[in-house]
């Protein structure tokens, strides 16, 4: 029996581009509210992203619905 692979859907919605200075002011302030500890930035990069992505996503569903 053979396996026959199919495609994966289509994106529906194009992503986001995001500032790369808005991002790093996010991850920034996210930092700062963590009391500035010594460490890996990347954690407070991603949360920033994502974050922002769904701001982003939001305010661009709510522009497209008028």
């Amino acid at each position: 029996m053979s396996k026959v692979a199919t495609a994966p859907a289509a994106q529906t919605t194009t992503p986001v581009k995001i500032p790369h200075e808005r991002i790093a002011m996010r991850a920034y302030e996210k930092w700062c509210q963590r009391g500035k500890p010594m460490g890996s930035p990347m954690k407070d990069w991603l949360e920033a992203e994502s974050e922002l992505r769904a701001e982003y996503a939001r305010a661009s569903s709510i522009a497209s619905r008028r």
